[in-house]
């Protein structure tokens, strides 16, 4: 959706945790930009890690509208869309 923009971060992450929270990030853009979706198995355990990172749901909630605001990516749809399908692919369809 949006060119050129930065996946948001917060400070104290280390390598592995900022490798975990940039692959959540690509994710949700998968579920929106791939024809096909992600692999829900492959979200969800991409989901989990990020929750692991940022144990606070205020912190988890305030990256994931960081991200909505620059990407256009709405991560919570996708979060959503784990939850209450069962299908093997998740594909978040814009309106």
């Amino acid at each position: 959706m949006a060119d050129g923009y930065e996946y948001p971060l917060i400070d104290g992450l280390n390598v592995d945790e900022i490798i975990d929270v940039v692959n959540f990030y690509q994710m949700v853009e998968q579920a929106y930009e791939q024809s096909g979706g992600v692999k829900r198995s492959d979200f969800l355990a991409a989901y989990r890690k990020f929750q692991k990172i940022l144990p606070s749901k205020m912190e988890e909630k305030q990256l994931e509208r960081e991200f909505e605001n620059r990407s256009g990516y709405d991560a919570y749809q996708v979060i959503k869309a784990s939850k209450d399908a069962q299908s093997v692919n998740l594909k978040i369809h814009e309106a």
